[in-house]
């Protein structure tokens, strides 16, 4: 008897299994990169997204990286960044996507990002800002943010992790260039990950289009 579509689709994002450590930074994008992959496998559950905050206002710094929540003394979300947060959230949801955990870095734009998409956020200090880390604090950051990688979601849903893209270059080797750029991991039962796709915000989008005029 030939496979079901469904059969095909998880033999393809379940290769290859990596121990403990996404693919380079040169491999991005390595498995399931078309809607019909994604957007069919997300909605089973079982996925770890891990989206770099939306566009930030460009003329502002963080000025107090000793206390990321107070907004006033950071980068902050601009207001294309607060559009691109809800598109994002919009995507998820045309796409049924199930979400339960969002983790999120303390930082306001990482806040804001979850929460506009998402509706709710948890903070985690696995997610804090590297920038300007010791190399004791990152290494440990490093260890935890694999960690989450690595773990199963809840049943039929997917965790959200949002954060910065030094974070997962850190940890993974993976650097989403863009703001708002989705990666997607899969965990599996022996606590590894594998890197599956990396989606742009207007790729998100296009699927959620196509997904709605079925």
């Amino acid at each position: 008897m030939p496979a079901s579509p469904v059969s095909v689709i998880l033999l393809t994002l379940m290769l290859p299994l990596l121990a403990n450590v996404a693919p380079p930074t040169g491999a991005q994008g390595v498995g399931a990169t078309t809607r019909s992959e994604v957007a069919a496998a997300l909605p089973q559950g079982g996925y770890v997204s891990y989206p770099r905050t939306t566009a930030t206002d460009r003329t502002a710094l963080d000025s107090d990286r000793a206390n990321l929540r107070q907004c006033k003394t950071e980068r902050n979300l601009s207001d294309a960044g607060r559009q691109q947060a809800r598109e994002l959230g919009r995507a998820f949801r045309a796409l049924e996507i199930p979400v339960g955990k969002v983790l999120v870095s303390s930082s306001c734009r990482a806040v804001d990002t979850g929460q506009l998409a998402f509706g709710r956020t948890e903070r985690s200090d696995a997610l804090y800002d590297a920038i300007e880390s010791t190399a004791g604090e990152r290494e440990r950051r490093n260890t935890d943010l694999r960690r989450l990688l690595a773990t199963p979601p809840a049943p039929r849903t997917n965790t959200v992790l949002v954060s910065h893209h030094a974070n997962l270059k850190d940890a993974t080797g993976i650097w989403p260039k863009q703001e708002g750029t989705v990666e997607v991991f899969r965990p599996d039962p022996a606590r590894r990950f594998e890197h599956v796709a990396e989606v742009s915000l207007e790729k998100w989008s296009q699927w959620a289009r196509a997904h709605s005029h079925r």
